[in-house]
C-alpha cells in the first residue's frame, strides 16, 4: 500500500529534534562541566599562588611581590573562589546550559526542515511510502471522503 506525506508537523518535527538535541548533547554536557570544574580550581590555585611571587634579583636578594592588585585580577580571583566552593551548582548549570542550547538549536533546525519540507510537499505533491502490515496486524486507512479500506 502506498501513502504520501503531504506535511510535517513543525511543533512535533521541532519536539523531536530537542529531544534528540537533549539526548546527543549529555555526554558532551557532562565532559565540559566536568572539565570547566577542573579549570575553575586549577585556575584559582594558580592565581592565589601569584599572591605570594618572588622575584629573584641575584645579588639585591629576593622579593616579595603580590601580582593580583598589580594586575587588576581580585575581582577575577574572587569570583574564581565563589565558583570554586560550588563545584556541584557549577556542573549542573554548565551541564544544564549546553544540553538545553543544543536542545534549542536542534528544534529550530527540526522546524526549519519541516517547513522547507512542507513547502515543497505543496509543490511536488510530498513524499510517496509503500507500507505493510507486520504479522496480523490489520491496517485500517481513512480517506478524505471518509471510506475506509
Amino acid at each position: 500500500m502506498n501513502l504520501r506525506v503531504r506535511r510535517i508537523g513543525l511543533g512535533s518535527a521541532a519536539r523531536f529534534g530537542f529531544i534528540t538535541g537533549v539526548v546527543t548533547a549529555t555526554p558532551v554536557g557532562i565532559l565540559v562541566a566536568w572539565i570547566t570544574r577542573v579549570v575553575v580550581s586549577n585556575l584559582r590555585r594558580l592565581l592565589e599562588s601569584w599572591q605570594h611571587a618572588t622575584i629573584d634579583l641575584g645579588l639585591l636578594g629576593k622579593i616579595q611581590v603580590d601580582f593580583i592588585p598589580l594586575l587588576k585580577l581580585s575581582d577575577a580571583l574572587t569570583t574564581l573562589r565563589k565558583l570554586d566552593e560550588l563545584p556541584v551548582l557549577v556542573v549542573a548549570a554548565i551541564f544544564v546550559l549546553i544540553v538545553l542550547v543544543a536542545g534549542l538549536f536542534t528544534a529550530i533546525t527540526n522546524g526549519w526542515q519541516a517547513y522547507a519540507y512542507n513547502s515543497m510537499a505543496a509543490l511536488s505533491g510530498g513524499l510517496e511510502v509503500q507500507v505493510e502490515p507486520v504479522g496480523e496486524e490489520k491496517m485500517i486507512v481513512v480517506r478524505k471522503s471518509g471510506r475506509s479500506t
